[in-house]
């Protein structure tokens, strides 16, 4: 029997025909896209109820499928949570394993919009460039067989392809993930790969389906055993599936569907002409902060966010880093209060309760650097505007690319370019000079620009320098 104190999901989402499919069903989309779709079900019904694929691992469907999708979500501010049982998630699948179905789901009449949550690397892109990488295994051999898709974007053009073939209708294709633009973006990769592997798909594409744009903020940290106690607490009973999250959630769509959406508005959801500004100001600000916290954190032995946050000189650092750095290069919404917004950031960021592990977010640098600090880094050698915490913190990120922190421990590097980055620098990575310069030739990362700039070369190669002389901290004291 469930606590009482615990929110039961709406008769309205346990009831609803599933019209949404979702790529990616982990913790992100669990405790963002389906609370706020539950909640939008219990303002208005309607056939939206989610079919969700995993592509990577079982995890999360052999936790699911036991206890008939049903999932608990933790919300909290540090002090307070809430437990809230979450209905709309029907299907739990592993899309490896049930690929036919998974198909089927993608180009049935019945399902409008697929959204997407697969952090920025599963996209099988070049994140300076926004092209597809077709040199990328998964995507090359999604193009050249016809076995089971192994690309987010295989999937998604073999689904786009049954469907026109089924004459299912148009659908609305939905990225929530941390890229530039990302539904236009979104929607160039899927043109690039159906051009090579169905050129006769794209004027279809350009008539039945919609790439709007959207941001999601809110932090959601990976499951621990701890967070799982705490949940099975609360419910009175184990459950295997629950997620954790922040209390604060904002979520901004582009208001332009191809067949309707859930009434996600009644749910707080804004929806807008235009996300770019929202979506610049949070990958930038809360994003970019955050990996700046991530690999701070990493070198000098703090596991989490908040030990981080909790350290005086530290949190100096990362409040100047968006005050006086990042805030100033980013254009915001009409009235919109950037110094609000940072200062609960910083107060979301202090959050003990959420377990942020600084190592999580350290990964994928690679992918999440060109959009969180380098259109910062450009404009502020556009401008010629002193940003050095911003040098600081692409500084920490070749130091952690090195595979030690500051007290000699080994840091594992988990990045879709492992092996290029550990290749390129570790081989110089006692001479910062060189280091500097083997990193800015990281086309993938710095594009072609970066490493002509004389004056970045040197700002990067002093606070290198620093670092391996007075260490982290000394530096980001300053």
């Amino acid at each position: 029997m469930v606590a009482a104190t615990v929110s039961r999901p709406p008769a309205n989402a346990l009831d609803a025909e599933v019209g949404i499919v979702h790529l990616g069903l982990g913790a992100f989309h669990r405790a963002n896209q389906a609370i706020l779709t539950q909640q939008a079900l219990a303002a208005a019904p309607g056939p939206w109820a989610i079919s969700g694929a995993s592509l990577r691992g079982a995890a999360v469907r052999d936790a699911m499928r036991p206890q008939d999708c049903l999932y608990t979500l933790m919300e909290g501010d540090g002090t307070d949570e809430q437990a809230t049982i979450v209905g709309t998630v029907h299907e739990a699948l592993f899309a490896p394993d049930e690929a036919e179905l998974l198909l089927a789901r993608l180009a049935a009449p019945s399902t409008r919009i697929v959204s997407l949550t697969v952090t920025e690397k599963g996209y099988g892109h070049n994140p300076a460039t926004g092209e597809l990488d077709l040199a990328n295994p998964e995507i090359r051999e999604d193009l050249t067989t016809a076995n089971t898709p192994r690309s987010t974007i295989g999937w998604l053009v073999r689904g786009l392809i049954r469907r026109r073939a089924a004459h299912a209708g148009g659908v609305t294709v939905l990225c929530c993930d941390n890229m530039q633009s990302n539904g236009r973006t979104l929607r160039h990769l899927v043109r690039q790969f159906a051009e090579e592997a169905s050129p006769d798909l794209l004027p279809w594409i350009d008539d039945a389906v919609r790439f709007p744009s959207s941001m999601v903020d809110r932090i959601v940290p990976a499951a621990t055993p701890a967070m799982l106690d705490r949940a099975a607490g609360l419910l009175g009973l184990r459950d295997e599936a629950a997620v954790s999250a922040e209390s604060f959630m904002q979520w901004v769509i582009e208001d332009d569907f191809a067949v309707g959406r859930p009434r996600w508005e009644a749910a707080g959801v804004e929806l807008v002409r235009d996300v770019r500004p929202y979506q610049e100001l949070k990958l930038r600000l809360l994003n970019g902060a955050h990996s700046a916290i991530a690999y701070g954190g990493v070198m000098l032995g703090k596991p989490f966010v908040a030990d981080v946050m909790a350290d005086p000189v530290l949190a100096r650092f990362v409040e100047r880093l968006m005050l006086d750095e990042i805030a100033p290069l980013t254009p915001a919404p009409s009235g919109f209060d950037v110094e609000r917004y940072v200062r609960a950031l910083l107060q979301r960021f202090a959050n003990r309760g959420l377990q942020h592990r600084t190592l999580q977010i350290a990964m994928d640098g690679s992918q999440k650097i060109p959009v969180r600090w380098l259109p910062v880094l450009r404009e502020a050698r556009r401008r010629d505007f002193p940003v050095p915490r911003l040098i600081a913190a692409v500084a920490l990120w070749l130091r952690f690319l090195v595979g030690r922190d500051e007290a000699g421990r080994e840091l594992p590097l988990d990045d879709p370019l492992a092996a290029r980055l550990r290749e390129v620098v570790v081989p110089v990575a006692n001479d910062p000079g060189a280091l500097v310069r083997a990193a800015l030739g990281l086309e993938e990362v710095f594009g072609p620009d970066l490493r002509q700039d004389a004056v970045l070369f040197r700002q990067l190669g002093d606070a290198v320098a620093s670092m391996a002389q007075d260490g982290v901290y000394a530096v980001l004291s300053n």
